[in-house]
């Protein structure tokens, strides 16, 4: 569902909608908000198992951040175990790990006198310096954070505001923790409109399970059709199970649930 706080945002959503049925995790659009922060940081787009591991890892850990090499590690793997399945099943190349925000971006929204403050900080990114509101808990949580950049969302007189991070934060925590603040009215993801294809994992006693959900038909307003395609993943060993022994099996049938699907 679209969040109001974020509705003047609704061209730039369409825009990634339009891609939804696809593959890419991450689609840049020409004039995009995705491809002006690529190129304003200097980052490049989260691959496939970057976008996997840190929805595992959200769901794992209430830490604001996430440790440099468990998350390396788990990249590794998943990149190992994505090629395997597709090895395997060549089909599965079609389906793709589907982003459903922007990376290290949070939307938000302040209270008048704390929302002043913010609008008035620096936005670059020379230096080390985190930029000071004067709001003791809220500028140590950025500090925690290593936020990056605030972004006012100018055309949207008292709407959110954009906060960067690097790329180890925890979206869900930071969230949490930002909520808790006072002088914050919200924080949220900068999610991108639209549905598509995917793919999920859970890992369990040394096994991995994953889902791949097929998508099509009106994906901008929710995709009418999907197939899910389930797979084992042990010592190398790559398995299709069908599907409905699948929704038999407590790991396949609780990522479903967890996703909506």
């Amino acid at each position: 569902m679209v969040s109001s706080h974020f509705r003047g945002r609704i061209m730039l959503g369409c825009a990634f909608a339009l891609v939804a049925c696809g593959v890419l995790p991450w689609p840049r659009l020409p004039g995009s908000r995705a491809e002006a922060s690529i190129d304003m940081w200097g980052d490049s787009p989260p691959t496939e198992a970057a976008i996997l591991a840190d929805r595992i890892l959200r769901r794992r850990s209430d830490d604001l951040l996430f440790e440099v090499k468990q998350r390396g590690e788990l990249i590794a793997e998943i990149e190992q175990i994505l090629s395997q399945i597709r090895d395997a099943y060549p089909a599965m190349t079609e389906i793709g790990v589907r982003e459903t925000h922007q990376p290290r971006t949070l939307l938000i929204g302040l209270k008048p006198d704390l929302l002043e403050a913010v609008s008035k900080l620096a936005n670059g990114r020379g230096g080390s310096a985190v930029p000071r509101t004067g709001h003791v808990e809220f500028d140590t949580l950025n500090a925690s954070l290593g936020l990056q950049a605030v972004e006012p969302l100018s055309r949207l007189p008292g709407g959110p505001v954009i906060f960067h991070f690097g790329e180890h934060l925890n979206i869900d925590a930071a969230i949490r923790a930002y909520t808790a603040i006072e002088g914050v009215e919200y924080a949220e993801p900068d999610t991108f409109l639209g549905d598509g294809s995917d793919i999920d994992a859970y890992k369990s006693r040394g096994t991995w399970n994953f889902v791949a959900r097929k998508a099509w038909g009106d994906c901008p307003s929710g995709c009418l059709y999907q197939e899910l395609f389930f797979f084992t993943v042990e010592g190398g060993e790559v398995d299709q199970i069908e599907a409905a022994q699948a929704m038999n099996m407590a790991a396949f049938a609780e990522l479903v649930a967890t996703r909506g699907w």
